[in-house]
């Protein structure tokens, strides 16, 4: 019997390396870091997580406005190229990495200022679940903001290897971290993607970023 978190950690393994080759991602990683930036009042002194960080391309936007970053993601892989990076940059004392089953991780209370999510809430079966188990992680007066896609029809993944879901209805992903005991949820445009779809046919992803208190 295969064992779904092995089969994703092992695609996004596979790919590692070459990740940070697609432009569409560099984009959408600057985007995302933009919108950030627009919904949460950023300081300094911040102490933040990044749930799925991958490669780090939005980790280490982000790490220029806060004191430092944990970074955690299913797939060592994917952190072994952040690690390289972020010794290249010499922000190694900054960045902390933890390769950690998304779905199932705890925190330790109160560890973060923020917490930030890039295109990782579609590879976990039960979000409200995840959202519950961060609640707890966040400091009071801190941020929670998740990037991801709007409903789509399917068609954004050609591999859906440890895909769960078609993107989200932003009205639901805000109830939801109401549910989980987050304050004042709102979400905003992102970002739009370009992209051929699984089918070939070239069509344009909407992407949002849901934030609230915590």
């Amino acid at each position: 019997m295969t064992n779904p978190l092995h089969d994703m950690q092992a695609r996004f393994d596979a790919v590692a390396s070459d990740w940070d080759s697609q432009p569409r991602r560099i984009t959408l990683a600057k985007a995302v870091v933009e919108a950030v930036r627009a919904a949460v009042p950023l300081r300094p002194d911040m102490r933040a997580l990044d749930v799925g960080a991958g490669t780090g391309l939005v980790s280490l936007g982000l790490l220029a406005h806060v004191a430092d970053l944990t970074a955690a993601d299913a797939s060592p892989g994917m952190l072994r190229v952040l690690e390289e990076k972020a010794r290249g940059l010499g922000l190694g004392h900054r960045l902390h990495t933890r390769q950690i089953d998304l779905s199932e991780g705890e925190w330790p209370a109160g560890s973060f200022d923020l917490i930030v999510s890039s295109m990782t809430l579609h590879h976990l079966p039960d979000v409200p679940g995840v959202l519950r188990r961060l609640r707890p992680a966040l400091r009071p007066g801190g941020w929670i903001a998740l990037a991801d896609l709007d409903t789509e029809d399917g068609s954004f993944h050609a591999d859906k290897t440890g895909v769960y879901h078609s993107g989200f209805d932003r009205a639901e992903l805000c109830r939801w971290l109401s549910e989980a005991g987050f304050a004042s949820p709102a979400a905003r445009d992102a970002h739009r993607m370009t992209k051929p779809g699984a089918d070939g046919v070239t069509r344009d992803y909407p992407i949002f970023l849901a934030a609230a208190q915590g």
